[in-house]
């Protein structure tokens, strides 16, 4: 019996802003530039912000977490 799957978008589980910045909030301590971009990319998709082929992850990340209320911040990587 050959194995069924159906797509995933996380974007189909973003419901309101708490949705988003917790999302954004976990890929982002995944410490993963990969799912730093994902995450980015996800987020600009929930919140319907045009494709700016213009902007730089970081441009494009303080955007995303604009959109949602969030204020980007740094504090000392855990040991």
């Amino acid at each position: 019996m050959p194995l069924e799957t159906t797509p995933y978008d996380a974007v189909d589980f973003l419901r309101d802003d708490e949705d988003i910045a917790g999302y954004l909030a976990e890929m982002l301590d995944a410490d993963s530039l990969v799912l730093t971009e994902r995450a980015v990319r996800d987020v600009e998709r929930a919140k319907g912000l045009p494709d700016d082929p213009a902007l730089d992850l970081a441009a494009r990340l303080y955007r995303a977490a604009h959109a949602v209320g969030l204020r980007l911040t740094t504090a000392p990587r855990a040991a």
